[in-house]
């Protein structure tokens, strides 16, 4: 979401002045807003906070904020003349700093929509935290400027950074360089004695890959964890390279070219915290490709698409395995050298009944391929629920009227059939047995159950569809 350049603000021990911290913590280089942070005990040496996200919001904090949001959202139309009657009104119920944050990032992501600065009428800003106010509708620096004022005269520490952003339509074979002008912006409040970044902008919405603005409420960008936020937010400025550094607020800050090279994961993948094998968002290589997933909670029904450059779908050279609970692998076998893109979506344990959620997207660069590359098989959601490994065959494509080899492991499968007929299982939980295909034009589906008994319930594991010709 493009913004203006907006002045990134550096606490140093001058800014000190009779225990008070002095700078420009409101505005953009237009503005010239300076301000003075009163009785807030703000270190002026920035740090890596203390604790995580979900150590500082504890059970009593998540009872106390359905207090608030549910305040926030039902602001009655007399507390609306100004930015401060609305201040004055949020603030009313919240006991700490870190409640009037709550209740201003809410009130802000339920009633400001994003509007880029092309589309803006009559010549006004949206930077303007008033304007912005008034017409409920503001850019990225806006937003900022908005909840900067907020807190600012409730007597909440905040800053405004701005920086390099990875948007959904981030193409990572453009990556930024030291010329290139900030293009988001965002806040970090002071809050429990420490630093701690707040997108209201990100957290109202997103702008999809046709540039159209959806409104999604996002918890995750509310005092979201540095060392996930530093993912798809780089604070810039060209002027002094320290501040670059010291507003990531880690211990080990990365450079602009490091940046550029991580992977960018959607909100999703780093609230459940996943690990990508591959970290990188562009991936050269030969032939096919495996990414394993790392979860640290329960994540159901992983499913990848793959498709060219130029939107054809290439779905059915993918596969997706799971190891163990939480230990899953995609594989990647483009039928041709070229360009591809390669998406991951997964479901939280227990919301099954939600769509599935984008986690990551890579850009696959494959150089060679086989002389005769074969789709992959057809996979059922309970060949992942029951943590089945298919070793081989590893074609959806098989030969009619031949012998073949099914091989594949489950540690919860009591029973696994192709059609009618039983493989055996050894001791070390793999199944096992050949088979004679049908005639050209038929399927055959491998199904397994839980159960030792023979009329239990069996399962669709995988799907085969037989063609006249041979694998060569």
């Amino acid at each position: 979401m493009g913004c203006k350049p907006s002045i990134d603000v550096h606490v140093e021990a001058d800014d000190i002045q009779d225990g008070d911290v002095v700078g420009c913590f409101c505005g953009g280089i237009s503005q010239g807003c300076m301000g003075r942070l009163k009785n807030s005990p703000v270190p002026y040496i920035l740090r890596a906070p203390s604790g995580k996200k979900k150590e500082i919001i504890k059970y009593s904090d998540i009872e106390k904020f359905k207090e608030i949001d549910d305040h926030a959202l039902n602001v009655p139309g007399s507390a609306l003349k100004s930015i401060k009657s609305l201040t004055k009104y949020l603030v009313a119920i919240c006991d700490t700093d870190k409640e009037k944050v709550r209740s201003f990032f809410v009130w802000i992501t339920a009633n400001i929509s994003y509007e880029t600065s092309n589309n803006k009428g009559g010549g006004e800003s949206l930077t303007d935290p008033n304007t912005v106010f008034r017409r409920r509708a503001g850019d990225a620096v806006g937003y900022c400027n908005l909840f900067a004022t907020m807190c600012k005269s409730s007597g909440v520490p905040v800053v405004n950074l701005s920086g390099f952003a990875k948007r959904t339509d981030h193409d990572p074979e453009i990556p930024y360089t030291p010329h290139d002008s900030p293009d988001h912006a965002w806040n970090a409040v002071f809050v429990d004695d420490d630093w701690r970044f707040v997108d209201c902008c990100w957290g109202a919405g997103y702008e999809d890959e046709t540039g159209y603005w959806v409104r999604k409420y996002e918890e995750f960008w509310f005092l979201t964890d540095p060392d996930k936020f530093i993912n798809d937010h780089y604070p810039w400025t060209s002027s002094d390279r320290k501040i670059n550094n010291n507003w990531q607020l880690l211990k080990q800050p990365i450079t602009l070219a490091e940046y550029n090279k991580l992977v960018k994961l959607e909100e999703t993948a780093k609230d459940w915290g996943l690990d990508f094998s591959h970290k990188e968002p562009i991936l050269i290589f030969r032939k096919e490709v495996h990414i394993t997933i790392t979860a640290s909670i329960l994540v159901r029904n992983i499913t990848c698409a793959m498709e060219t450059i130029d939107h054809v779908k290439m779905d059915d050279y993918t596969l997706v395995y799971q190891f163990d609970t939480l230990t899953y692998s995609v594989q990647a076998r483009p039928p041709s050298p070229g360009t591809y893109v390669l998406r991951i979506y997964g479901k939280k344990d227990g919301e099954m009944s939600q769509p599935a959620q984008l986690m990551v997207k890579y850009l696959l660069k494959c150089t060679d391929v086989n002389n005769y590359v074969k789709s992959l098989p057809y996979v059922f959601t309970h060949a992942q629920t029951y943590h089945v490994t298919l070793h081989e065959p590893n074609t959806r494509e098989l030969p009619a009227k031949s012998k073949v080899k099914i091989r594949l492991s489950s540690q919860y499968l009591r029973q696994i059939m192709v059609e009618n007929i039983p493989l055996e299982c050894d001791e070390n939980g793999t199944w096992e047995g050949k088979i004679t295909t049908p005639q050209s034009g038929d399927a055959i589906v491998i199904y397994g159950s839980t159960s030792d008994d023979a009329n239990g319930k069996f399962h669709s594991l995988y799907k085969f569809y037989i063609v006249d010709k041979k694998p060569k």
